[in-house]
């Protein structure tokens, strides 16, 4: 029953059920259009954006004249993480003072506490896909303890993509209509920064969209060391002129239809898998497509055609024959040095995709 990921303004109040008997904590919708009513849930950042979380609370209790007064910043505000498993705490507040566990050091925030002692809004920056999940604001007083929960989904997956051809072919304009034709934008630094903090690894330096070209790497080795040799760490090279020529770096944002397999036994050319799906009323699917589904728990150990005339198939479940074991969408290439891709009288099975809307088609588009 949150809602809202920027501005501070305006505020759109949505009421709850709480059931305390004095403490109250009322959480308001933040949106720049107070038109956007009702409020989507869960909440959807994008991968390497923020979320402000606004939790506010009112202490109700009945005034007794011989009582002692209640100090503004007596109450006890805690944020945390809750999974099926356990709790983890986020942060504690208390007389003026916040606690931010380690884990979301420079990534967390109370907005407007102390300054206000009854906001307990939360800010959340450089979001990962891993920072998907139930997020509780907890206020305590004596033997008072009341909250409210939100589950927050972050949005998006950043993916390599390689021109049909060979390796570091795509100027800054073609590496830009790349990722569109695979439904896709080039990647933001931010958002590369996120994948990287969730665990992405890719030794081939690709474009983004200030015009730098990085590439993130975990296990620092030879030909992968970049500007922070045997550190960790995203590799740039800095701001490049337009012209040279890299991979790119892809976001895609969200599902906007499903992904399927269409399969036969004897398997389908490229063309065949086009018209395959057309049959079906769909069209091949995209590159970024295929990483959503992916990214949303698609696991198909059969390699089938995409509409840029890769061949590609997404793991969820790790097993020796499926791509090594490996996790993540694995491609075919027509080279050992993972360059090309399979003639199209090669025989797959064929990757669909069906929207509410299909108002243009990537059949044979693809980036050489």
């Amino acid at each position: 029953m949150v809602a809202g990921n920027v501005p501070l303004y305006p505020y759109v109040d949505i009421p709850l059920k709480i059931s305390s008997f004095q403490v109250e904590i009322v959480i308001y919708h933040i949106n720049n259009d107070i038109s956007n009513i009702p409020v989507e849930m869960p909440l959807r950042p994008l991968l390497g954006s923020k979320v402000v979380v606004p939790c506010y609370f009112q202490d109700n209790t009945v005034n007794d004249p011989g009582a002692p007064t209640i100090a503004p910043l007596s109450h006890r505000i805690k944020w945390t993480y809750v999974t099926k498993e356990k709790v983890s705490t986020i942060l504690v507040a208390s007389e003026g003072k916040v606690q931010v566990e380690t884990e979301y050091l420079d990534r967390v925030t109370m907005v407007n506490y102390p300054l206000v002692p009854t906001d307990a809004t939360m800010e959340m920056t450089e979001l990962r896909s891993k920072d998907s999940g139930t997020y509780r604001c907890e206020v305590m007083h004596g033997i008072e303890d009341n909250y409210d929960s939100v589950d927050i989904q972050v949005q998006g997956i950043v993916f390599h993509y390689r021109a049909i051809s060979t390796r570091y072919t795509l100027t800054f304009e073609k590496a830009k209509a790349a990722c569109i034709q695979n439904s896709a934008t080039i990647a933001t630094p931010a958002q590369l920064q996120a994948a990287y903090d969730d665990g992405y690894h890719q030794c081939d330096a690709g474009w983004l969209s200030d015009q730098t070209v990085r590439y993130p790497i975990h296990e620092p080795r030879d030909r992968c060391y970049g500007d922070k040799e045997t550190f960790p760490g995203v590799r740039t090279y800095g701001v490049r002129d337009v012209n040279e020529t890299y991979d790119v770096y892809c976001f895609a944002e969200k599902m906007s239809g499903r992904v399927f397999y269409s399969m036969s036994v004897e398997k389908f050319t490229f063309y065949e898998a086009g018209d395959q799906c057309a049959k079906l009323g769909a069209r091949l699917a995209t590159t970024g497509e295929l990483y959503l589904a992916w990214k949303g728990g698609m696991d198909v150990c059969n390699a089938g055609w995409l509409g840029d005339r890769s061949v590609r198939y997404p793991i969820n479940i790790a097993r020796p024959q499926c791509g090594g074991g490996l996790l993540g969408v694995r491609t075919v290439y027509l080279f050992p040095n993972q360059t090309g891709y399979p003639y199209p009288d090669s025989r797959y099975d064929a990757i669909c995709f069906q929207g509410k809307f299909l108002l243009r088609t990537f059949r044979y588009s693809y980036v050489d």
